[in-house]
C-alpha cells in the first residue's frame, strides 16, 4: 500500500497544475518539441495517446521552463520513443536549470539511445561519452517526473537517467510512481539511473530487470543521497557488483524498500556500499526486506567496504553467496543492526564485524508466509495483481495451491493471508 508521504506528494503536484495557458499535442502543435518552444512559464502541454520521436538528437528538450508536460491518456499509450537503443536517440533532457515546477507527467519513455557528449573536448567518440539515454538532468536541473515508465533504454551512465554533469552539479528530479524495466548501462555504471553529486527523491518507483557493470538499478556516486521510500528491486543485475543498488561514497536513505532476485557476477547482490576515502557516509535501511538475492562472491543481499550502515527493522532472507549469505562486511566496515530478522541466508547470515544494537533475530530455515509473492514480507495487493497478470496460466510463482492452473482458488490464498507476514 502507499504510504501517506506518497499520497501526500501526489496530491500535492497534482493541485498545483499549472494556470497558464493549455497547449494541445498534436492539436495545436504537431510535436511535444513545437510545444515547449512557444510555451512560457506556467503553461500546459496536453499530450494525446501516440507515439513521438524526432530528427534530433533529443526527443523532448524541456528548455528550463516552467511548464507542465502531461498526457491525457496516461503512459500506456503516450509514448516518446528513440527509435532504437543503437545509434537512436534520448528521449528528454534537462538543461536549462528546471526546477520542481518543471512537471512530465504519465509518459514512456522507450527505446532511447544517449546522444553523444563531447566531454574531454576531443571532437572523438569515446565510449563512455554517453549519458542518460530516457533522460538526462544537468546544469543544476530538478524537475519532476510522475508516472512515467523508462522500457529499454541505453547509456554508459544511466540508461533509464542520469542526473549528473562535469560541473558536478546538484541535479535532483523528484519521481514519483515511476517504473523502470530493461534498461541498461552496457558495460557503465546505473542501468536504472546513475546520480553523482546529486540527491534525487523517489516515492513509489519499480526498478525491473535492468543492468549495468556496476549498479544494476540505481548507482549513487560522491555525495549522492537520495531519499527513497516505497521502492521496488526486483530481477536487476550487475556483471561486476550490486545488482540493484551501488553506494559509492554516498549516503541514501531507504525506507519501506523492497530487493528480490537481484544479482551480481561479483560482490552485493542487491546492495554494495563503499566509502574508501572517508568511512564517514552513513546509509540507512529500515523496514526494508532482502529475499532472494545472489552474489557469486561476497555480499548475497548486501557487501560494505569501508562503510558503516544503519539497518533497522529489516528482513534479510534465502539470500546467497560465495560468503555473507545476508551480509558480507570488511576494511572497517561494522553496520549497525537492530530489530532486524536474518533467516535462510547461505552460507551464513552474516560475516564479518557488526554491531548489534538489540532485537536482532537469527533464524536457520525461514518460515513461509503463503501469498507473499513478491517477497515484500507483506501479503497484500501486489501480490493480488501478479496472480491477476498471470490468470489461467502454469505460472509456478503464482500458483499458490500448486494445482497447476493460476485461477480464483490463489487469489483466496491471498485474501486468506492478507497482512503482514509472521
Amino acid at each position: 500500500m502507499k504510504s501517506l508521504l506518497h499520497a501526500v506528494a501526489l496530491s500535492l503536484f497534482i493541485s498545483g497544475a499549472s494556470t497558464g495557458a493549455v497547449i494541445n499535442v498534436p492539436g495545436d502543435y504537431p510535436t511535444i518539441q513545437a510545444a515547449v518552444d512557444v510555451a512560457i512559464d506556467g503553461d500546459e502541454i496536453r499530450v494525446a495517446p501516440g507515439t513521438y520521436t524526432s530528427s534530433v538528437n533529443n526527443v523532448v528538450d524541456m528548455l528550463g521552463k516552467a511548464i507542465s508536460l502531461r498526457s491525457t491518456n496516461g503512459p500506456a499509450v503516450t509514448i516518446i520513443d528513440g527509435g532504437s537503443t543503437q545509434f537512436g536517440r534520448r528521449g528528454v533532457i534537462c538543461q536549462g536549470g528546471e526546477t520542481e515546477q518543471t512537471i512530465i507527467e504519465g509518459f514512456t519513455i522507450a527505446n532511447c539511445f544517449a546522444s553523444w557528449y563531447d566531454w574531454d573536448g576531443d571532437k572523438e567518440v569515446d565510449y563512455w561519452e554517453f549519458f542518460g539515454g530516457g533522460m538526462w538532468n544537468r546544469n543544476g536541473s530538478s524537475p519532476t517526473v510522475i508516472n512515467c515508465r523508462f522500457f529499454y533504454n541505453y547509456a554508459e551512465y544511466g540508461g533509464g537517467i542520469c542526473n549528473f554533469d562535469e560541473a558536478y552539479s546538484a541535479n535532483e528530479p523528484t519521481l514519483i510512481d515511476c517504473y523502470f524495466e530493461g534498461n541498461t548501462a552496457g558495460a557503465g555504471v546505473g542501468g536504472g539511473i546513475y546520480n553523482n553529486s546529486s540527491s534525487p527523491q523517489m516515492t513509489g518507483c519499480s526498478f525491473i530487470d535492468n543492468s549495468a557493470d556496476y549498479g544494476g538499478g540505481v548507482l549513487n556516486a560522491y555525495d549522492s543521497n537520495p531519499l527513497m521510500t516505497d521502492c521496488t528491486f526486483s530481477g536487476n543485475t550487475a556483471s561486476s557488483d550490486a545488482g540493484g543498488v551501488y553506494n559509492d561514497s554516498s549516503m541514501p536513505t531507504l525506507i519501506n524498500c523492497s530487493f528480490t532476485g537481484n544479482t551480481a557476477g561479483d560482490d552485493g547482490g542487491a546492495v554494495f556500499n563503499a566509502d574508501p576515502s572517508s568511512s564517514q557516509n552513513i546509509p540507512v535501511f529500515q523496514d526494508c526486506t532482502f529475499m532472494g538475492n545472489t552474489a557469486i562472491d561476497e555480499g548475497g543481499a548486501m557487501h560494505n567496504f569501508s562503510i558503516s550502515p544503519v539497518i533497522s527493522n529489516t528482513t534479510f532472507s534465502s539470500n546467497g553467496a560465495g560468503a555473507g549469505g545476508g551480509i558480507y562486511s570488511w576494511n572497517s566496515s561494522s553496520p549497525r543492526l537492530s530489530a532486524s530478522e536474518f533467516c535462510g541466508n547461505t552460507p551464513t547470515h552474516i560475516e564479518g564485524a557488526w554491531t548489534d544494537n538489540g532485537d536482532n533475530e537469527f533464524i536457520d530455515d525461514c518460515e513461509i508466509c503463503n501469498g507473499d509473492i513478491d517477497g515484500s514480507g507483506h501479503v497484500g495487493v501486489d501480490d493480488m495483481l501478479v496472480i491477476i497478470g498471470a490468470w489461467a496460466s502454469s505460472d509456478d510463482e503464482a500458483d499458490l495451491n500448486g494445482d497447476g492452473i493460476v485461477g480464483v482458488d490463489d487469489l483466496l490464498v491471498v485474501i486468506g493471508n492478507w497482512g503482514n507476514c509472521p
